[in-house]
């Protein structure tokens, strides 16, 4: 079977993860990736050829399609129950036996929780940190027993009989019990905190509770020595193998799994394009066509309010379902090609840190990465585009001026009204037309270019160029472009995979821009447009003029519908412009990487100083620390005094003034103890600690002491340390699933040990089947990781057990304590000490005080908010600066805008986190018991989808606004920028009330609080409205093809779907927690059936 590695191309997992969690699933959805191509209706590398129909697959063919098994899955699979297997094999020797004695089974679990089928990189952090706490954990157990000893022997009176000497002592059982907790709370409050720790501190809590449950038992010194020696060389033994299997056994390299997600990010990149093709020719009917808007909540028996053209044809009935359907297509697309790039931030940390023999070195791969973002950037506006569509639409639809003065006039003036509503749509025909001819022909040539990057970094093999030159005419008449004249010969016979398609690719970039810009010209000056923004800003904040009759009024509507219809084909072309571009920089990178020589051979390749010391700060600070920032902001003699923002220096704290000397200053830094113990870890940490001892207590009494030896009660208190959640939702789905999986265990053991007539061979072989099983389960279903991870645990536990008796005999195997039992009563026993840690777990989580999906996500919500207000008015203050050229040199640190970049991308990994956290909730939302009125599930919803929308728009804004600092690089510089910035005034009040009303709103629905009245909601107009009167020619179509012109209208059109989405937060922010209002309306009955019946 082949490595796997190569194959490792997509993700489809975008949600929180342990390191566990993200790297089977990607491992296994990034071969689908790869493979969609081939898939898909429209082929991404263009080899369709009049072939024979392929044969019908065969019934395994489809079976195994349909449990989506593939050679990565199978190799994932195997590789996984590999290790345990090895463990379990191994240990059937006496001679290996002897040296473990009573804890070899505990060698199959560890080989479990080593997790081989991590890629290397992240392999190796991990056993880095499980070897280290391993290490720590036998210090800890030796420091308590030892403790425990000399307390034992201070209490034991001289001469004692052996029953006092060397039985129950209730000193040593305290201190072994305070030993145990400070334990349990340290690592499982470190596992709250460091998501890297998870995986590792499984095995950190399963070695200190056997260390001090058996503690008590420890006399002397000697015998503690022996057995911490025996449980450290199982610990080892199980890592050991564990590491064995995952570096020799179809060994995943991080940097291949890198690379397989770049491959796959570029084939999607192939299909994202073609799929924003469709969208643009569905969107010629979008516009004419009325419906709800996705995001209106209607009442029960409510009507839509935009049913004014309700008499559409069939026919355009059956382009809006066209349209929802490419929509659809393209918010899919989107949204996977976003996932990818979310792996591909994760995964290119590893690959940087991997030690690796080949082509590219760690800063290769660093700006590869880079490149890749700049393509992830502009796309990210794709997935937008459905949304302002739908926005614009949604405002044609319900135009009060087009409305109600059609409602209000006669035959003629409707009939004026239909006729003026088809010349719209054949005005907005004729301008999308154009757009989707030039679109065609030019979408291919950035496909070509993407294959062209495939085959230069060795990810797809370069087709044989003999096929390439007998290819069909038509299909390179593609390339070639009807709308501009691109022919084969002035492309110079370049096909992907020849150096030099860089120029042609740059050529055809200006060409498509050149003749996009005199389209759109020549259509503005038949219709007399000339400001790109025309009346929509300009009338906008003038009050209405009771004179003006209904034509002029109709006017101005139509104007300034065409106005933001204008500004979206700004926004789709700016984008394509934008990608192209990045694809290009990609283009010339993969180019100069053949050129000089970085593919021509192999080399030993080892991670910086920068990344190691960057990865152990990481580990210690919980954080990706960036040692390129400057956190001082040190400035040198040459360089201007900067006076920064609240936001860009250190928090205030309300209590305290900042220190005034070293007393003060050491104050602070001992106040940092009690902020961690009111922390979240060091809350979970207690609760964890709490429910382990409410079992772990026995193991510490005199009454149950023996007890809770001899039924190994000890991996009831495992289990609760693996399934502790912090909140009832997903404690009731932890609960549910693990009492599923540790029955199906149980049954599986049985059957296991039966199945065979409980030979040992057959046993292990049969062991090894269902051990695939729950790996298969694992990698296809990550989100039941702790369930599955119980449920193979619960049967290695009673498999291994009984297998490890047959080889040492009873009497050793019960030298611990332990009374053996046949595997039909060890089972049970198995089964009730699982079940009952599972159950513990849970009441502890709802006792004392339940922490609900409910109360999680309401604050997690006014984080986001609050999160949001911080974004968007650095994005405010960002693009002023960027218009102002006042970001100062980015090279350097601690310059301004570099310090305002580093904030902005905070924020926004910040948001997107959260994100993925309050979705998390949402959906456990339903697990939770619910006492009281119904939790308004579909309000938090609709104020997180609009967080995300906003957030979206505020991504492309600081995106379009980078323009601004390339153009002025150029040289000349354009005299319309420098003119466009003189004509705006400093940042106003008015630019930054959109984030004082999300303060507010965070600030009510995180305390339960009513919103003030009157709220003010910011309206879109601060980038244009002052630029009319005498500045207007400078946003005229004359400059259309000047650099960076198109990204004022994107920016403005972002700003009116950041407008828009805030004036659908309000409301629902209103409905959950009301208003302060002390007014009243009396309201007789037959107003009141006017206002129902209105």
């Amino acid at each position: 079977m082949a490595s796997p590695g190569p194959g490792l191309h997509d993700s489809s997992n975008d949600n929180p993860r342990t390191n566990l969690e993200s790297s089977p699933e990607s491992s296994r959805s990034n071969n689908n990736a790869v493979l969609e191509s081939s898939n898909s209706p429209t082929a991404l590398i263009r080899n369709e050829s009049n072939s024979p129909p392929t044969p019908a697959p065969s019934i395994f063919k489809r079976a195994w399609g349909k449990l989506g098994i593939n050679g990565t899955v199978a190799a994932l699979v195997f590789k996984g129950a590999l290790a345990p297997l090895i463990a379990t094999a191994i240990y059937q020797s006496k001679s290996v036996a002897d040296v473990y004695l009573n804890f070899g089974y505990l060698i199959i679990v560890v080989s479990i929780l080593a997790v081989t089928i991590l890629p290397r990189g992240k392999f190796m952090m991990n056993m880095s940190i499980s070897v280290l706490l391993t290490c720590v954990a036998m210090a800890m157990v030796l420091l308590g027993q030892y403790a425990g000893i000399k307390a034992r022997q201070h209490t034991t009176p001289v001469g004692a009989s052996p029953n006092i000497a060397l039985g129950y002592n209730s000193s040593a059982s305290t201190v072994n019990a305070i030993f145990l907790m400070i334990n349990l709370f340290g690592i499982n409050a470190l596992r709250a905190a460091r998501p890297a720790f998870s995986i590792p501190a499984v095995g950190y809590n399963i070695f200190v509770l056997l260390g001090f449950t058996y503690g008590p038992q420890m006399t002397t010194v000697a015998s503690s020595l022996k057995f911490s020696k025996e449980l450290f060389y199982s610990f080892l033994t199980g890592q050991a193998i564990g590491t064995g299997v995952s570096l020799l056994v179809f060994p995943i390299s991080s940097r291949k799994v890198f690379f397989g997600e770049a491959a796959g990010f570029l084939q999607s990149s192939r299909g994202l394009l073609k799929a924003q093709i469709e969208f643009v020719k569905a969107l010629e009917y979008s516009q004419m066509e009325c419906a709800p808007h996705p995001n209106t909540r209607l009442a029960p028996g409510d009507e839509p309010e935009t049913d004014h053209v309700r008499d559409n044809q069939p026919e355009e009935s059956e382009n809006r379902q066209l349209y929802n359907q490419r929509a659809a297509s393209l918010k899919s697309s989107s949204s996977a090609l976003l996932a990818l790039g979310g792996k591909l931030r994760d995964d290119v940390v590893f690959a940087k840190r991997e030690i690796a023999f080949g082509h590219f070195q760690s800063k290769h791969i660093h700006e590869m990465h880079r490149l890749f973002m700049n393509i992830l950037k502009p796309i990210m506006g794709f997935s937008t585009i459905t949304d302002i569509s739908e926005r614009l639409n949604y405002r044609f639809c319900t135009d009060t001026e087009w409305t109600e003065e059609s409602d209000s006039h006669g035959l003629a003036q409707t009939q004026d009204s239909e006729e003026g509503g088809e010349s719209e749509s054949v005005e907005w025909r004729e301008l999308i037309r154009p757009l989707h001819a030039s679109l065609v022909p030019f979408v291919q040539v950035l496909d070509d270019s993407i294959l062209h990057i495939l085959i230069l970094l060795k990810f797809v093999p370069n087709p044989n160029r003999a096929k390439s030159k007998s290819k069909n005419p038509t299909d390179s008449a593609g390339r070639e472009g009807a709308s501009f004249n691109q022919d084969i010969e002035k492309a110079g016979g370049i096909n992907p995979g020849d150096i030099g398609f860089g120029d042609y690719l740059n050529k055809t970039i200006d060409r498509y821009r050149a003749e996009r810009t005199e389209n759109l010209k020549t259509w503005a000056a038949e219709r007399g447009l000339s400001s790109i923004f025309r009346n929509s800003q300009e009338r906008a904040h003038l009050p209405p003029n009771p004179d003006e009759g209904m034509q002029s009024r109709h006017e101005v509507s139509r104007e300034k519908r065409f106005s933001e219809r204008l500004h979206l084909i700004f926004y789709m072309e700016f984008l394509m412009y934008s990608v192209s571009k990045a694809i290009l920089a990609v283009v010339r990178c993969a180019e100069s990487k053949v050129t000089d020589g970085t593919l021509k051979k192999r080399r030993f390749i080892f991670p910086s100083l920068e990344t190691v010391t960057k990865l152990v700060k990481g580990l210690i600070h919980g954080e990706d620390s960036n040692p390129g920032i400057d956190k001082a902001g040190s400035m040198g003699a040459d360089v201007q005094t900067v006076s920064l923002g609240h936001s860009l220096q250190a928090p205030k704290d309300p209590e305290h003034l900042p220190p005034k000397n070293s007393w003060q200053a050491f104050g602070d830094r001992l106040r940092v103890i009690p902020k961690f113990f009111g922390s979240g870890p060091a809350k979970f940490g207690a609760r964890v600690t709490i429910a382990s001892m409410s079992i772990g207590i026995m193991a510490f009494l005199h009454q149950t002491h023996s007890f809770f030896i001899r039924q190994r009660v000890v991996w009831g208190i495992v289990i609760i340390c693996l399934g502790m959640n912090p909140t009832t939702g997903s404690a009731v789905f932890t609960l549910v699933t693990n009492l599923g999986t540790t029955v199906l265990a149980t049954v599986a053991a049985f059957i296991n040990w039966y199945i065979v007539g409980q030979k040992t061979a057959g046993i292990i072989v049969f062991l090894f089947v269902f051990l695939m099983i729950y790996f298969y389960f694992l990698v296809k279903f990550p989100r039941f990781l702790v369930a599955i991870a119980s449920g193979a645990i619960t049967h290695v536990l009673i498999v291994g057990y009984e297998l490890q008796v047959r080889v040492e005999g009873r009497k050793a195997a019960t030298a611990t304590g332990q009374v053996f039992y046949e595997i039909y009563l060890l089972a049970p026993y198995r089964l009730l000490a699982v079940a009952g840690g599972v159950i513990v777990a849970y009441i502890f989580t709802i006792f004392p005080v339940p922490i609900t999906e409910g109360s999680v996500l309401r604050r997690g919500v006014g984080n986001s908010l609050f999160l949001l207000a911080n974004y968007v008015s650095s994005t405010t203050s960002t693009v002023d600066h960027r218009l102002q050229d006042k970001e100062g040199d980015m090279n350097l640190r601690s310059s301004p805008g570099r310090k305002l970049e580093k904030l902005r991308r905070d924020l926004l990994q910040k948001q997107l986190a959260l994100q993925n956290s309050m979705r998390g909730n949402l959906s456990f939302m339903d697990w939770g018991f619910n006492f009281g009125g119904e939790f308004p599930k579909e309000i938090y919803t609709s104020i997180i989808d609009e967080v995300q929308n906003i957030v979206n728009h505020l991504a492309i804004i600081n995106f379009a606004s980078e323009t601004f600092i390339a153009v002025r690089k150029e040289s000349p510089s354009p005299v319309w920028l420098s003119e466009f910035a003189k004509s705006r005034p400093e940042t106003s009040i008015e630019a930054h009330k959109a984030a004082s009303l999300l303060i507010l709103l965070s600030a009510s629905i995180k305390n339960g609080k009513p919103l003030p009245p009157y709220l003010d909601v910011p309206s879109d107009t601060h980038l244009s409205k002052q630029i009319h009167g005498d500045k207007a020619d400078i946003i005229t179509f004359e400059n259309l093809n000047e650099p960076g012109f198109r990204a004022l209208a994107v920016i403005k059109l972002a700003q009116s779907c950041v407008a828009d989405s805030l004036t659908r937060i309000v409301e629902p922010v209103r409905e959950l927690v009301g208003e302060v209002d002390f007014s009243y309306h009396i309201i007789d009955s037959n107003e009141q059936v006017t206002l129902a019946t209105r």
